[in-house]
């Protein structure tokens, strides 16, 4: 009969039940989301540095990449909207300057409706290129805008300044925190943007506009297309002409003049904007300048502050106190009535071809005279 072998009985603990641990599976959550959000904040961050200059319509690039290829050629740069692009001619500005005795080599950098912050964006790229002969930067003078309107709101235009230093400040003066370190906005003034009530009615969609286009511009939307640009340079001469000039400075003339009933809104505009009181630039355009002379100080050059001949600026104040930069006033009608006649207008705000080269040979003689009298430094 076989003998069978007794084996002794194995006790198998059931395995252990894991009690759910909340709290780290919360940090654990956490740690993760953070490390995901570092990871693409420094790879969109990575990838501004390395992506070329953005493809922006209205001239913005086409007189960049030209600037950027002969930055070593000129010593004095004019910045500014439409009231500068067609209104200063750096041919007639380098002959009177170098027929005075102070020679300079000027380019335009003048853009169709560029007001600030898109301004100070711009010339930080610009300097940021290191031009090693500037010396002197001219920089339109105007009120910091805030309002695009909503049909130029889906434009690159409106989207590749708008970083935090830019839309900082924008939403600053829309919420009226001031310009101190620490941000206070006025308990009225949100009560009204919230409510949208007296002036406020769009200043909540400003704010969520900027808040978006800040967000947008530092997640590089729609820069694909410029890495395309950048190697197949689809820009062409003509179109390159068409922004630069015929003397590639970036001037470009309009000649056009007013109609009989033009010339006649012109006359009352003038008369009406001539008795106004003064208007002061407010506390947020006076940082925004500050910063660019600041900027403009860095490589060494001087800031110069520039107020065209316009109906619109007629009343803007000339007190530059705080600013490290003179600012050269042209809005006077009673100093300069040659540049307020009819004839010389094509419209309210801009000149003639012959009007703007009478600007520019005023400009230029007022500066080397300021130059001389050691007023520019």
């Amino acid at each position: 009969m076989p003998v069978r072998e007794l084996v002794p009985k194995v006790h198998v603990e059931p395995p252990a039940t894991h009690k759910p641990t909340g709290r780290k599976t919360v940090i654990r959550a956490l740690t993760n989301t953070g490390i995901g959000a570092a990871a693409f904040l420094i790879t969109c961050l990575s990838l501004r540095v390395v992506l070329p200059f953005p493809e922006i319509d209205d001239g913005v690039s086409q007189k960049f990449r030209f600037f950027a290829t002969h930055k070593d050629e000129f010593d004095t740069l004019f910045l500014g909207s439409s009231r500068v692009y067609f209104q200063i001619s750096p041919a007639i500005f380098d002959h009177v300057t170098r027929e005075s005795g102070l020679p300079t080599h000027t380019f335009n950098f003048g853009i169709g409706g560029m007001y600030l912050p898109e301004t100070s964006y711009l010339l930080e790229q610009i300097l940021n290129l290191k031009p090693r002969n500037l010396k002197w930067v001219f920089i339109e003078y105007d009120e910091l805008q805030t309002k695009w309107s909503p049909e130029n709101q889906t434009s690159r235009r409106a989207l590749y300044w708008a970083d935090w230093k830019r839309v900082s400040l924008l939403l600053r003066k829309l919420t009226d925190a001031g310009t101190d370190p620490l941000w206070l906005p006025s308990p009225g003034k949100i009560r009204d943007i919230v409510l949208r009530q007296k002036d406020e009615k769009n200043t909540r969609d400003l704010l969520t506009f900027y808040a978006t286009q800040f967000e947008r511009n530092y997640t590089n939307v729609s820069r694909g297309a410029d890495v395309l640009d950048f190697f197949l340079r689809r820009d062409t001469k003509e179109r390159r002409a068409k922004y630069l000039g015929a003397a590639s400075d970036g001037y470009v003339s309009r000649p056009n003049r007013m109609s009989p009933n033009q010339v006649a809104a012109y006359e009352r505009g003038l008369a009406a904007m001539a008795q106004t009181d003064a208007r002061a630039l407010s506390p947020y355009t006076m940082a925004a300048y500050r910063q660019c002379a600041q900027e403009v100080r860095k490589i060494g050059a001087a800031p110069i502050f520039l107020i065209t001949p316009s109906i619109t600026q007629i009343n803007v104040a000339t007190d530059s106190a705080g600013l490290t930069g003179v600012v050269m006033a042209f809005n006077n009608p009673r100093t300069y009535p040659s540049l307020y006649r009819s004839s010389v207008h094509r419209d309210g705000q801009h000149l003639t071809q012959s009007g703007a080269e009478e600007f520019t040979r005023i400009v230029a003689a007022n500066f080397v005279e300021l130059a001389r009298a050691g007023g520019i430094k």
